[in-house]
């Protein structure tokens, strides 16, 4: 059969609708698969505690996660993170968090934010970032210290969420 004979003018099928979805739910749950991996040999490699790996583990799917190490590099960027932020995690692999930062982020809160990580204590705030685009985003930080079995700072694991102004 040709491709002129094809049918445009066919109705939508439900089956069509099905396959779309049905691949987008594939593709998700491909990439929370990949997250859990990620986060599961980052842990190994850095003797996270067992409750630190599950908080993380039970957090991937309502946040964006960012791991860093104890100079605040990022090391791992989770599903979602290129959808709020415009970067891919080549683009944001070895940077600190703050190239996210511009002119309307609110230094107190960064300054605060720097205190609490200096004293190993966890931390969350809204911070006004900057999308690759340079377009102005709010996010809802938390950040916690991962002190390892050895009780040693090892990394840094960020849960992030865009939030409405």
């Amino acid at each position: 059969m040709s491709q002129s004979s094809v049918n445009t003018n066919a109705p939508l099928l439900s089956w069509d609708l099905f396959g779309i979805k049905y691949n987008a739910l594939l593709e998700d749950a491909g990439q929370h698969q990949q997250t859990v991996k990620a986060i599961k040999k980052i842990a190994r490699a850095n003797k996270w505690t067992k409750q630190q790996v599950e908080e993380a583990l039970n957090r991937i799917q309502q946040y964006v996660i960012v791991i860093t190490d104890p100079l605040q590099q990022i090391q791992y960027t989770g599903k979602g993170f290129y959808e709020m932020t415009g970067y891919t995690f080549e683009e944001a692999k070895g940077r600190n968090p703050n190239f996210l930062q511009g002119a309307g982020t609110d230094k107190s809160k960064t300054q605060e934010i720097k205190k609490q990580l200096a004293q190993y204590e966890p931390t969350e705030t809204i911070i006004e970032n900057y999308r690759k685009n340079g377009e102005l985003y709010f996010c809802k930080i938390i950040i916690h210290p991962i002190i390892n079995i050895n009780r040693k700072l090892i990394n840094y694991i960020a849960y992030e969420q865009e939030v409405a102004a």
